[in-house]
């Protein structure tokens, strides 16, 4: 093909069509650039499809990562759940006049909820590396590209929120400890007889003094809202996962 057209330019000038020369050499590269845009256009649609194809595959993988959290959600909030239930049983027992069995049964339920709270942290490896890659932003659908964004800044804000709620829950058990309201000694399971007896004498001391109980009542009512903190959250984050596919896609 080159060499017919060298041919055809050289016997334009040899005929000293000048000005057909002119207007060939024009087509030619007009033909030329036509071509390059063509193989642009080709490239670019090849080039198109396999990045689509690729970022099909990762909100794929998301959507895996999506139900898998939504599991771990459930899991967090049926535990927080018996938690709760076992902190209002373990409320209800405390009283003055508590028998040696009633406070077996306290102190078995204190070490099971005291400070015992499940989270659930969101895997963000996918989604991360949408947003890194910028293929995030060439989702098409918008309402469901919102609707991702927002899972990830509620769950992430909602987990800071608690580890901080958490920390400062510390610090208030701590006083049970170092104010000599409770002593870890008499609060741990598979005590010995002895040791039973001295700590149901001790906990009655508690149980009779109007102060210290209302400070370790406090401190189980805390523990119960902490639980209850989690599950606002976490049902909330439930609710906002409506309109993301949770249930994964299976391969053909």
């Amino acid at each position: 093909m080159i060499k017919l057209f060298r041919n055809i330019r050289k016997k334009l000038i040899n005929q000293g069509k000048t000005s057909a020369y002119l207007k060939y050499a024009i087509g030619e590269i007009v033909l030329v650039v036509i071509g390059i845009l063509i193989a642009i256009n080709l490239n670019n649609g090849n080039q198109n499809n396999i990045e689509k194809k690729q970022r099909n595959e990762k909100i794929k993988k998301l959507r895996q990562v999506v139900y898998n959290d939504s599991i771990n959600l459930l899991m967090a909030l049926e535990y927080n759940q018996k938690n709760m239930v076992r902190i209002d049983s373990l409320i209800a027992y405390l009283k003055p006049e508590m028998s040696m069995e009633e406070y077996s049964f306290c102190t078995n339920l204190f070490s099971l909820t005291n400070m015992q709270f499940r989270t659930s942290l969101p895997d963000v490896s996918v989604y991360n590396e949408l947003i890194n890659s910028g293929e995030f932003s060439k989702i098409e659908d918008i309402q469901l590209k919102g609707k991702i964004s927002d899972y990830y800044i509620y769950y992430t804000h909602f987990n800071n929120l608690l580890q901080k709620f958490i920390d400062a829950l510390y610090v208030t058990e701590k006083r049970l400890y170092y104010d000599g309201i409770l002593s870890h000694k008499y609060f741990q399971k598979d005590l010995e007889l002895t040791e039973m007896a001295d700590g149901y004498k001790a906990f009655l001391e508690v149980m009779n003094d109007q102060t210290k109980r209302r400070i370790f009542e406090n401190h189980l009512f805390e523990l119960k809202d902490m639980h209850h903190q989690i599950i606002s959250f976490y049902n909330y984050i439930i609710h906002n996962m409506h309109g993301i596919p949770l249930v994964p896609e299976k391969d053909d």
